[in-house]
This record gives C-alpha cells, structure tokens and sequence, in this order.
C-alpha cells in the first residue's frame, strides 16, 4: 500500500493506472448496482472493471499484485469459455479484496464487510433469490460509491507511494 507523505515522481504510466485504477471503481459501483436487473451487461462491466482493477494495481508486495491479477484471468478465461458464474465470483473476489485493502486507507464503515457481501451476492443471484440480490447489490454499490468519491479525492501521487519499496 501507498506511503501518502511521500511524493515519488510520477510518468505517464503512473498517471494512467491510477486514473484507470480509479475508474475501475466507478466501473463496479454502477455494475453491482445493476446485475439484479441486467445481470449480462453487467457481468461484461464487471469483468471490465475487475481487470482495470488488477492491472493497474499498486501494492509493495509482489505476491499480492499478482494473485488478483492471477484471479481476473481466471475470471476472463472462465468467461470464455462458458463458466460465467465462476468468471463472476472471481470478479467479486477481486474487488471484495481491493476493497477491503482501501478500507485501511478510508475507514468507510461497512466496506470491510465487502468481502462478505459480495460473495453473498453472487450466491443470492446464482440461487435467483431476488429480494436479496437487489438489497445486497443496493449496499455493495453504495459502499463502492463512497469508496470512488474518497479515491477521486485524494491526489494521484497517494496511489504511488514511494516507488524504491515496490518488488519487481
């Protein structure tokens, strides 16, 4: 995670998959909050938002960094080749866990319980228990908004942190 005291100069890719990290939590917000009622358009989202998520993630720890990027492939291939409840669990993984790592940096009340939420989501919409779905997918979204507009408003460079600490 990101040192937000220090400022590490910053290239084009930085700026990039900040802003593309960034997004990808818009990405989610609006596609959790319409999978009860367009579950394909939104898995599609999802799965859009989950790889912006991955790739453009910033954490020190290598092994970290990769086991989400390990899950959205997985995702991705589940995808294609016609696993697409798998493909969305691994989605949710991804996103329940990187919130999870911004509630440290936040403390947005309720986005630790993410990784519980949303995997509680995807049981209600692989079981079509549609009361639930839209009620969890109305918190989820709602914790993924606050989580956005925390991130947009914090400087770009306290996604960096100090550049010498990340493994390659």
């Amino acid at each position: 995670m990101a040192d937000p005291h220090i400022r590490s100069p910053m290239d084009f890719w930085d700026y990039l998959t900040v802003i593309l990290y960034r997004l990808g939590f818009c990405v989610a917000t609006i596609m959790v909050g319409l999978i009860p009622f367009y579950p394909e358009i939104a898995q599609y989202g999802l799965l859009v938002a989950g790889t912006m998520l991955a790739s453009s993630l910033h954490l020190y720890l290598k092994s970290i960094r990769l086991a989400f990027q390990f899950v959205i492939w997985l995702g991705l291939l589940c995808q294609i080749f016609g696993f697409a409840e798998v493909a969305l669990g691994a989605v949710f993984a991804v996103i329940a866990g990187l919130c999870y790592k911004e509630y440290f940096c936040f403390r947005i009340i309720g986005l630790n319980f993410q990784p519980i939420l949303l995997p509680l989501l995807w049981l209600s919409l692989l079981f079509n228990w549609q009361e639930l779905s839209h009620i969890l997918a109305l918190i989820c979204s709602l914790l993924l908004l606050l989580l956005s507009i925390q991130k947009w408003r914090m400087p770009l460079h306290f996604d960096i942190g100090d550049k010498q600490k990340y493994q390659i």
